[in-house]
């Protein structure tokens, strides 16, 4: 009889003594076929499991069955937008857990527009260690990565974009929108200063999204107007309940810090049927208000104002100035 430790842990997080958990297949996409990464996976996995795109690999994987995609630490590129409808199934990339490292990036590209380029509509899926690039030059480009399902982890991730200028300034681009219900996203990266912005959103949501949550997450760009922003909730009834932000950064730079965006999140009517709440340790840096409209739906521990008061700062309360 072996005696083991409490939660001793296979990698991958299964308990020791509940091998049933893990996955029942393995897959793994590599770029080029060429690299040394490709040519040790042909020697050791078997071929049928072997992918040249991840657009093949999704059409392999079994629904509900806690399979598992790698991704080689490679730059692949999409072919053709993707929809990753398998609930309870899993992409991770083969690289550091810190956000920042693009070692496995998947790029949409090219002059044809992919919106949304991958669009996650599976549930109970995690998608972890991936950076997400949006570099095409359609102007109809306006989404890279749209979640429909429920119940998704991103761990990791760096979502990228927009590193065209026309998208940059185009208010109709939100570089991930979220529907459905329940979805986490932790320590992920959201935003680039590979081109100034004035009206690309970094975050939006549609479909009356409810429960999402943000944990240790930046939201950052380069502006060169201030109708740049970081969130958009701009349609009626965007959301459904209430919408968690959990000590997340929002840095929007501006070249000699010659001004300050409008806002922090785009509201308008989008508020109706739902709230934001950004706990008190979310900071917003170049930004003159977190939101101008639909403010009786936001509420933060760190309210800005025009005059940068602090009043109310530390207070869990709606950036309109109504203490609880």
């Amino acid at each position: 009889m072996s005696i083991v430790p409490d939660f001793l842990m296979h990698m991958g997080g299964v308990p020791v003594g509940m091998e049933i958990l893990q996955p029942q297949e393995v897959r793994w996409v590599y770029h080029s076929a060429t690299s040394q990464i490709a040519k040790r996976l042909k020697e050791k996995i078997d071929p049928t499991k072997l992918h040249a795109e991840i657009v093949t690999a999704e059409t392999k994987v079994t629904a509900g069955q806690n399979e598992i995609v790698f991704m080689t630490p490679e730059s692949h590129t999409l072919s053709a937008a993707l929809t990753w409808d398998n609930s309870n199934t899993h992409i991770i990339g083969m690289h550091s857990g810190s956000p920042w490292s693009n070692s496995v990036k998947l790029t949409q590209s090219g002059a044809t527009a992919q919106s949304p380029a991958i669009t996650i509509s599976g549930s109970d899926c995690l998608i972890s260690n991936i950076h997400f690039e949006m570099a095409g030059s359609s102007a109809n480009q306006h989404i890279l990565v749209s979640n429909t399902g429920s119940g998704n982890h991103y761990n990791q991730c760096w979502f990228e974009g927009p590193t065209n200028a026309t998208q940059a300034d185009d208010t109709s681009v939100e570089l991930v929108t979220v529907d459905g219900g329940g979805n986490y996203f932790n320590e992920c990266v959201f935003g680039t200063t590979a081109c100034d912005t004035n009206g690309a959103a970094k975050l939006g949501f549609t479909g009356q999204a409810y429960r999402s949550t943000f944990k240790d997450c930046i939201f950052y760009h380069q502006a060169s107007g201030t109708s740049a922003t970081f969130i958009d909730i701009s349609a009626t009834q965007d959301i459904s309940g209430p919408q968690f932000f959990k000590n997340c950064i929002f840095v929007s730079w501006w070249n000699n810090q010659a001004d300050r965006i409008a806002q922090a999140l785009r509201s308008e009517v989008g508020l109706q049927s739902g709230a934001v709440i950004f706990d008190s340790n979310c900071i917003f840096v170049g930004c003159d208000a977190i939101t101008t409209g639909g403010v009786l739906g936001v509420y933060s521990g760190h309210p800005l104002t025009a005059a940068h008061d602090g009043v109310y700062a530390g207070l869990i309360e709606s950036v309109q100035g109504t203490e609880p």
